[in-house]
């Protein structure tokens, strides 16, 4: 085999690869795969040196070019992006010993880490939440009861009759949390049926229009022409759909605009609400969905709407997923998988 076909085949790895100085760990050859993974070209890179650019931070220049090392880093791209990686180091021995240092893009597993975290998280809160609301809701009943009861003897525009109207409103506060307990907890398969995922944005559109919902804020639809047909419980639909766009009017509130896009995407019918807000704090995105983490508490926001519809996505076998770009807002993509081919 001549040296061009070995060098061809060494730049078409689908491992990044960089073949290292064993003492002076200059960077003699890198592949196309690192090249990529690094945002520089093989030429830029031949001839480096540590501190390498995409390596800011290395803690022990030593330890981490030991034959054998294995370790996690993150490495930044040219254009500042951050990628985890993982990095094997071994010796080719010979006459002229090298260094090969071999680095794998983890991020995708780092995702389904972090989804598989998020959905123990939410099987274990769904368990605490059935417990807790059928707990609240039975003197719950009574509080409310009772307050309608003395409403009706309170004297009209009095102080007892404004502290009534205060707890009664409190009270059904606490009914809409426990709602979104119960509905957190429950998996209702029963009443899932073939819709189409239009028919459902348009029902809820319909809905936000009649109400003060929509207050604010201009909704602005898309369909695509071939209809995305789901095996679906609608109401629970309507819901992801209703919390979707009052997440999104919660970051506008001084207006804007939500735009509302329905289309098939190879096996899956998708939904995406965007807005065109302030964006999501990078350091928030990871936290969204967690139960009970809201930035809208002093508006009222009990944290429960984005994990509620994610757990209604995950129990209909789809995705619900977020980005974001600070200062152009966001976009929320539900995710489901077809009637046709769920069911074949």
């Amino acid at each position: 085999m001549d040296e061009a076909t070995v060098n061809a085949l060494f730049d078409a790895l689908p491992t990044a690869i960089g073949v290292l100085h064993p003492e002076t760990h200059e960077l003699v050859a890198a592949n196309g795969r690192f090249a990529e993974l690094v945002g520089r070209t093989s030429d830029e890179l031949r001839g480096l040196s540590p501190p390498f650019p995409w390596a800011e931070g290395e803690p022990d220049q030593a330890a981490a070019y030991e034959p054998g090392a294995r370790y996690e880093r993150v490495y930044l791209h040219a254009d500042g992006r951050p990628q985890p990686v993982e990095v094997s180091v071994c010796e080719i021995p010979g006459p002229q010993p090298l260094l090969l240092v071999l680095v794998d893009d983890i991020s995708e597993h780092r995702r389904m880490q972090q989804q598989l975290i998020q959905s123990g998280k939410l099987a274990a809160i769904g368990e605490l939440a059935a417990g807790v609301a059928h707990e609240i809701n039975n003197p719950l009943f009574a509080i409310l009861g009772l307050t309608e009861f003395l409403l009706k003897e309170a004297e009209p525009g009095s102080r007892a009759q404004e502290r009534l109207e205060l707890i009664q409103q409190t009270g059904i506060e606490i009914r809409e949390i426990v709602r979104a307990l119960l509905d957190f907890a429950r998996e209702n398969t029963g009443e899932r049926r073939e819709m189409a995922l239009s028919e459902i944005v348009r029902s809820t559109v319909d809905l936000v229009r009649r109400t003060n919902a929509h207050k604010g804020i201009e909704v602005v639809e898309h369909y695509d022409a071939a209809e995305a047909l789901v095996w679906a419980s609608p109401n629970q639909l309507k819901q992801v759909c209703l919390n979707l766009i009052a997440n999104a009017r919660q970051a506008m509130p001084h207006g804007g605009t939500v735009t509302i896009a329905v289309h098939r995407q190879e096996t899956s019918g998708v939904i995406v609400v965007s807005d065109d807000g302030p964006g999501i704090d990078p350091s928030l995105t990871g936290r969204i969905f967690e139960p009970f983490f809201t930035t809208k508490r002093h508006a009222g926001g009990t944290g429960l709407g984005l994990s509620v519809s994610l757990g209604i996505a995950e129990g209909h076998g789809g995705s619900l997923t977020v980005s974001s770009e600070p200062g152009h807002g966001a976009a929320f993509t539900l995710r489901l998988p077809l009637a046709d081919e769920e069911t074949g």
